[in-house]
């Protein structure tokens, strides 16, 4: 049974596997760039995001 996200995922990372031409190297370099542009914030705001709909279950 296949999990739609799960597919999803993997054909993402074909996607960016492919468009790196396969090399292991620029792989990396894609992914350090994106850590450089976001720098966390992503990450960062999903975690606010689930705090304040806990908190919001808290109170009501």
């Amino acid at each position: 049974m296949d999990d739609p996200t799960i597919s999803r995922i993997r054909m993402i990372r074909k996607e960016i596997s492919s468009s790196c031409e396969n090399d292991p190297e620029k792989f990396i370099e894609y992914y350090i760039k994106l850590q450089k542009q976001f720098n966390g914030k992503f990450y960062e705001d999903e975690i606010s995001h689930e705090k304040e709909k806990i908190i919001k279950k808290k109170v009501a």
